[in-house]
């Protein structure tokens, strides 16, 4: 498939665009996946959405915070969830002295946590599993949460719209 034909295809039915910019978010924050899947993705995919005139910024930049606040979301529940089981579990017992260390310093800087997290390519999808599993209330993690988001959207806006410059 070309660019050409890609474009056209988007053209003609954009709300694909957007809710593969929503996966693509969901997908790089989300628990285990987002160890494997790069952020440079979602950014290619949305410069190239954006560039191409088929979104704006406006458009792509609230899809990708969705999609990273939902996987955000989702990783919190499981580590509340799943918490004492998945330490306990064959595959994480290895890693066990590396997980106390990780949950005292997550006790000691809960929500500073959340939002360093979210800019830390390695551990982005990990720290809100870790947030939920040290047992750290939902209200307080969603706001924070919430913060750390906004602070990347922000972050995706000033890309974006750097890009537009260089190459305006």
């Amino acid at each position: 498939m070309s660019l050409a034909s890609l474009t056209d295809f988007l053209s003609a039915n954009p709300q694909l665009g957007l809710v593969m910019i929503v996966g693509l978010g969901f997908i790089e924050a989300c628990p285990g996946i987002g160890l494997f899947v790069s952020g440079v993705i979602l950014f290619g995919v949305a410069s190239f959405l954006f560039v191409e005139d088929l979104f704006s910024i406006v458009q792509i930049v609230p899809c990708a915070m969705l999609g990273g606040f939902l996987a955000d979301q989702f990783g919190y529940w499981l580590g509340r969830r799943l918490g004492p089981n998945l330490k306990e579990s064959t595959m994480m017992r290895p890693h066990a002295s590396r997980l106390d260390r990780a949950e005292i310093l997550i006790r000691r800087f809960g929500p500073l946590a959340a939002v360093g997290g979210r800019f830390l390519t390695m551990i982005r999808s990990v720290v809100p599993l870790l947030l939920g599993m040290a047992g750290l209330s939902w209200p307080r993690y969603l706001l924070w949460d919430l913060i750390a988001v906004s602070i990347w959207g922000l972050g995706f806006v000033l890309l974006l719209g750097g890009l537009s410059w260089l190459l305006g």
